[in-house]
């Protein structure tokens, strides 16, 4: 995807000079899909259609099923990337009610994000364990911050909440970008050794790759080593971007990703480890992502590790196996049949929770979609969808 562009519009769509690009409801009517390969839930609950979490702009939303909190657990917390004016923020809501509704319990900013910098493409992630004086249980929120800047100098910053989500401190400043390329899209896993792991896209080496996927480490979650590469290409035009890292339960590791470019089209690719440090040669490329009928997910994958241990493939849009925009786009999500995603990997096609109408290569119609597993066993999702006005807005609903 390209941020630069998603900037550009954000801001034009915010201040109200651009008119939306697509016609209201951006949300689709029905859930359509062609076949699905069964739900990871437990037992059959009835489905709750689409709803707005925030009458207003919501982008790139990620939730959590809390698991590390005592009383909380079970909980939902969730965040957007927000706009008051130029300034940015990120809007903490929280669900007790199984993802039935939603409530803003809290908000992270700093001085950057107070100045209008620019704000984008954050992450949520709960610690497992203790990480250094983080205990178990904090919650990480980590996002680009500075590409509104005229002279730019992006980074990657983490803000952590040890009161579920009501109050947040910036703990680190991972990185800072050498020049005007852009750092996006960080995400975080913790090792067995207690290390955590982040990962985020760099543009900054843009003589010899346009971007790569790099990581940094932590013992602490204050200190970073310096960044080193995890899918740096060949090709200087492609563009791997967008990582998302799960555990299977299996034990290994799994990272959904795309790679853009002329040659590239924003396709999926997943590549397994057995440890989230060690993603194996650099430079190598993984099987392309196909569902059974030869279709593919294009834009944005994100991944998601169900209840029985299948695993859930989202994505922005949907094409088919001649590369042309599928019948179903928007409307759907792949589930893997092989729980190792070892081997020939079997993925098939269900209904998205929340179906989004003709979503096209745009920073907002179902830009890199979240998705949990509640406690009564319903797949919620979170997805954001346009306005005639052009508002960027975040819808949640479920299938049981």
């Amino acid at each position: 995807m390209r941020r630069r562009t998603m900037t550009t519009a954000l801001t034009a769509a915010l201040t109200g000079t651009a008119a939306a690009s697509v016609a209201a409801p951006a949300l689709a009517d029905g859930r359509s899909g062609d076949g699905s390969s069964g739900r990871g839930g437990a037992g059959r609950q009835e489905d709750r259609p689409p709803q707005l979490l925030l009458d207003g702009t919501g982008l790139y939303p990620r939730v959590v099923r809390l698991a590390h909190q005592g009383a909380a657990d079970d909980r939902l917390l969730a965040s957007v990337v927000s706009f008051d004016g130029p300034s940015g923020y990120g809007g903490i809501w929280e669900s007790p009610d199984d993802g039935t509704t939603f409530t803003q319990v809290g908000a992270v900013s700093d001085d950057a994000l107070e100045a209008g910098e620019g704000l984008c493409c954050a992450t949520l992630y709960e610690l497992p364990r203790a990480v250094g004086d983080l205990p178990e249980g904090t919650l990480l929120w980590s996002a680009s911050v500075g590409a509104d800047l005229p002279d730019r100098r992006m980074s990657i910053r983490i803000w952590a909440s040890t009161d579920v989500g009501r109050s947040w401190d910036r703990i680190a400043i991972t990185a800072i970008a050498a020049n005007e390329g852009g750092l996006w899209e960080p995400e975080f896993a913790l090792t067995d050794d207690d290390t955590l792991v982040l990962w985020f896209c760099d543009e900054t080496d843009g003589e010899n790759h346009s971007q790569k996927i790099v990581q940094q480490t932590s013992v602490d979650g204050l200190t970073w080593t310096d960044p080193t590469p995890t899918i740096e290409l060949e090709d200087p035009a492609a563009r791997p971007g967008m990582p998302n890292v799960r555990r299977l339960r299996t034990g290994s590791w799994a990272m959904s990703y795309e790679i853009c470019g002329p040659e590239d089209y924003c396709r999926s690719y997943v590549r397994t480890a057995d440890d989230p440090r060690d993603w194996g040669p650099v430079t190598a490329r993984d099987p392309l992502v196909r569902a059974a009928d030869g279709t593919e997910p294009r834009h944005t994958p994100t991944l998601t590790i169900d209840a029985d241990g299948s695993v859930l493939l989202g994505s922005q849009m949907h094409y088919t196996a001649d590369g042309e925009v599928s019948e179903h786009n928007g409307k759907v999500v792949l589930r893997s049949q092989n729980r190792a995603l070892a081997g020939r990997i079997r993925w098939m096609t269900e209904p998205a929770p929340v179906p989004v109408e003709d979503p096209w290569n745009n920073y907002c119609p179902n830009y890199s979609p979240t998705y949990v597993r509640t406690d009564s066993g319903h797949l919620l999702e979170i997805t954001s969808a346009p306005t005639q006005e052009g508002v960027c807005r975040p819808w949640f609903g479920s299938l049981g």
